[in-house]
């Protein structure tokens, strides 16, 4: 009898083990290639934000801590190949020195960008030359977080289908909670007045301390979230149910920064970029570690 009901504690123990477990321990991230963004001819030391631009096939990466550095040449925005060659560097200063964010409006070629600091989103647009970045982009702040309670705005995400803006908070300040806020424009078509409709949901119950981006996924349209002191991506639908957890232990990544899909190196229609900022210049005065990784999501063991 003894036996029987230490076996019976054994199993109901397991099955308790097993039941705390993330729902996403079948999935983890494989890479498939990185980029050193601390070797570009002007380096990004510090990747943050990251989106992807289909009509020039080309990575929009923002670096919010460049100017913090000795490597600052006036420049916290670059265009790259996906295959990690440095396309361009460029400038966001005119409106913000600290670009943690970007999301492509790709549609109505319009680029959106967050700024910690200010606590603003702007929406910028690109002038006769046609690129973003450049001393005759048009840009205004169309979003002031603090009207809705998000005093440390880190990460952006545009949703097409339903004109939506995401944005991460991290949660740093005062002592918060990293949440995930969904902008929608009202009955006047723009955003950052009255009758914009808000929504949110918190990302701590699943095990994150921040909230540094949000991309969304083509088809099912779920949220990809990354926290820098974590080694794994969430994956929520947009109302905030967990759907799994991609783990990124072993990968060599210190600090995910940003997320966004573009097409694979390797042929693949999607895959997953990763920005890594590294250590941070507060540690490290002349840190130089910036990466981006390009990762696939693998099933199984």
């Amino acid at each position: 009898m003894k036996q029987f009901l230490r076996v019976a504690v054994l199993l109901l123990t397991l099955t308790s083990l097993m039941g705390s477990q993330p729902a996403s321990a079948a999935s983890h991230g494989a890479i498939v290639h990185v980029t050193l963004t601390s070797k570009w001819k002007t380096p990004s030391p510090d990747p943050m934000g990251i989106t992807y631009d289909p009509r020039t096939h080309r990575l929009l990466v923002s670096d919010t801590e460049v100017d913090e550095t000795p490597l600052w040449k006036g420049r916290n925005f670059f265009v790259a190949k996906l295959k990690g060659g440095l396309v361009s560097a460029r400038s966001l200063t005119t409106f913000t020195k600290e670009p943690e964010d970007l999301a492509l409006d790709a549609r109505h070629r319009t680029l959106y960008v967050v700024d910690d600091n200010l606590r603003k989103v702007f929406k910028d647009k690109a002038g006769k030359d046609g690129l973003f970045g450049t001393k005759d982009d048009v840009a205004q702040a169309v979003l002031r977080t603090r009207r809705f309670n998000s005093i440390d705005p880190e990460g952006l995400a545009w949703f097409g289908p339903k004109k939506m803006l995401i944005l991460s908070d991290s949660g740093q300040i005062a002592h918060g909670t990293p949440r995930i806020y969904k902008i929608r424009k009202g009955r006047d078509g723009r955003f950052g007045t009255r009758d914009d409709r808000i929504s949110s949901f918190g990302v701590q119950k699943f095990g994150f301390t921040t909230a540094e981006d949000v991309a969304v996924t083509r088809f099912t349209h779920h949220l990809m979230i990354v926290d820098s002191r974590r080694q794994f991506i969430l994956e929520t639908t947009l109302k905030g149910k967990l759907v799994r957890k991609i783990d990124l232990t072993g990968l060599g990544i210190r600090a995910p920064s940003g997320i966004t899909f573009a097409p694979g190196t390797d042929g693949s229609k999607s895959r997953l970029y990763v920005t890594d900022s590294g250590i941070d210049n507060n540690v490290d005065p002349s840190e130089n570690d910036g990466r981006i990784f390009e990762l696939k999501i693998v099933k199984g063991p």
